[in-house]
């Protein structure tokens, strides 16, 4: 079915939604419990969690990563049940994945997640 798009129509939104075009997002699939993904690709997300949550987790490019804990200077990481811990400002290669610890705050912890 083909269907005249116009700038700003439900068409145009219901379209895209239909073709599959929504965005990487939506294709890499994540879910999350205080924490949000941000991904831009099939192979690259940005994880914000909630340091202070008693459980902060997310599922992203078919993989479940949890807080397990952290310090002012690092964070200790399940990534697909195995545990890893990372210094701000470093990475590690775990699970399939690079880990990239890029701040840690009072209030949340982000990290980026490339397929390696």
């Amino acid at each position: 079915m083909i269907a005249t798009l116009r700038r700003g129509s439900r068409w145009t939104a219901a379209a895209l939604l239909t073709l599959g075009l929504a965005g990487p997002a939506t294709l890499a699939g994540c879910s999350a419990e205080n924490a949000s993904a941000n991904c831009p690709s099939t192979s690259e997300c940005t994880v914000t969690f909630q340091r202070n949550a008693d459980k902060a987790q997310v599922s992203v490019l078919g993989v479940q990563i949890s807080v397990v804990s952290a310090d002012d200077s690092s964070v200790t990481l399940s990534v697909g049940g195995k545990e890893v811990t990372v210094q701000r400002d470093a990475s590690a290669t775990i699970a399939g994945l690079t880990v990239n610890v890029t701040s840690i705050s009072d209030s949340e912890i982000v990290v980026k997640v490339t397929r390696s």
